[in-house]
């Protein structure tokens, strides 16, 4: 295969890539359902977050925007009409697997004795990325898999063979990625120390770069026609696609005199009317879409230890999941729109459970990454990887109840998962892309072995 530096890449046996080909229908390597939309599982505007780090300049960097969400939920807009649940529909269940808290050196050694699940089985490991990979994009309109890394490509892998059908040279080290709108986004950081956002029309090949950043560029999301990008400089850009001239166009810069952060943003999840941006300090913002103007700032919405920094943020069920270095999970519910504000400022639910203040430093593993998939039944799953453990553990929403864990996977820095060809991946800091897939449900829904 050669290496191209267009979108398309080398040729090599595949002719040439072009991202709107066939979903590709069964069978196949992976014995996938083919491409196809599904059940609308595109995630709608996350984030391909990559995440600054806090001792070896690495990204903390969870799978790629558009298409990564699945299930019952993970595609739905953050919506003020799902309020009323309360704390006790949260953690309903026991079997919580990681429980509560641990000593340091503990961890990792009860990781790998945990119990893998038992409807999901290892398919591939994809060979190619030479450094970590920092964000995996499963765009379901084409049954195509996009893997950023920081040896400074983007690879393109066919999920019916699992074969790379093209290797893109972006220039830099990637740290996250997005397809919205007909158009491949990547967010990197130059040799020179330049944030750069790169792009392609994915029906003509046409490049773009936007510039203006400085230090990596860790998150993007959309929303109707515009799309965000924010990263190591602590500003918000917003850009649109201008007709007459065809190229993207910054039209506004968000930056702390407007309201904006304080410290770099490592996650971003639009859901129209709102923004939700997060940072190293475990700030969270909402912006208003239709104004321009933040509508809320929650400080120290993660607060747990003396590295609060938000590495992610999901939607589930109209509420927000964000997570943190500091080992906590918490769940952010719409407020009352009498109140003015956009989400209550206390989560209605953390995991692991803590009492109100208590602090967790040296007791749990910061979660590096983040992702909402469905199983084979469509139940909602939630994938986490922690810093210094070598699995993904699986939980299912809302009860918390573990199921299970992924292991030979190293801090994961991304993951994705396909709702239409029942696929999970993984993206880890050893250049490992591992595929993982949902085992059919027999009678009484049972896995069939």
């Amino acid at each position: 295969m050669e290496t191209g530096d267009g979108y398309r890449g080398g040729r090599g046996r595949s002719g040439g890539y072009q991202s709107r080909g066939g979903g590709g229908g069964g069978g196949g390597q992976w014995g996938g359902g083919g491409g196809g939309r599904g059940g609308g599982y595109n995630s709608g505007g996350r984030s391909g977050a990559g995440r600054g780090g806090y001792n070896d300049g690495s990204y903390y960097t969870s799978g790629g925007g558009g298409g990564v969400g699945g299930g019952r939920g993970y595609n739905q807009n953050f919506s003020q009409g799902s309020r009323g649940r309360g704390r006790g529909y949260w953690g309903g269940r026991g079997g919580r697997g990681r429980g509560r808290y641990s000593g340091p050196g503990d961890r990792a050694a009860a990781a790998q004795r945990e119990p893998p699940p038992s409807d999901l089985e290892f398919v591939a490991e994809l060979k190619g990325h030479t450094r970590k990979v920092t964000s995996v994009l499963m765009d379901e309109g084409s049954g195509q898999l996009f893997t950023g890394s920081f040896d400074g490509t983007v690879r393109v892998w066919s999920c019916t063979t699992g074969e790379c059908v093209s290797t893109v040279q972006v220039g830099g080290e990637v740290a996250c990625m997005l397809v919205f709108a007909g158009f491949l986004f990547v967010g990197l950081k130059t040799k020179a120390g330049a944030g750069l956002v790169k792009a392609w029309n994915m029906a003509t090949n046409q490049e773009y770069c936007m510039e203006g950043h400085t230090g990596a560029v860790q998150a993007l999301a959309a929303a109707g026609d515009m799309l965000f990008s924010a990263g190591q400089d602590a500003t918000l850009r917003v850009w649109k696609l201008d007709g007459a001239s065809n190229q993207w166009q910054c039209v506004a810069i968000l930056r702390q005199e407007q309201g904006g952060h304080r410290a770099p943003i490592a996650a971003l999840w639009a859901s129209h009317p709102f923004l939700f941006s997060a940072d190293y300090l475990g700030t969270l913002k909402v912006w208003d879409l239709t104004t321009g103007t933040v509508r809320q700032t929650i400080e120290k919405a993660h607060s747990g230890s003396d590295i609060p920094c938000i590495t992610d943020l999901t939607v589930w069920e109209g509420h927000i999941v964000s997570a943190s270095l500091d080992g906590l999970m918490k769940i952010w519910e719409p407020a009352d729109p009498a109140s003015g504000l956009v989400v209550n400022p206390q989560p209605v639910f953390s995991y692991p459970e803590q009492e109100p203040g208590q602090r967790n430093d040296g007791q749990l593993s910061g979660i590096l990454s983040l992702c909402g998939v469905a199983d084979a039944q469509n139940r909602c799953v939630l994938m986490a990887s922690y810093n210094g453990e070598r699995c993904i553990r699986l939980w299912e929403l809302p009860s918390f109840e573990s199921r299970g864990t992924l292991v030979d996977v190293n801090n994961a820095r991304a993951m994705a998962g396909s709702a239409a060809a029942q696929l999970v991946f993984s993206g880890d800091e050893h250049g490992r892309v591992k595929v993982w897939k949902w085992k059919a449900v027999g009678p009484g829904g049972f896995p069939i072995a």
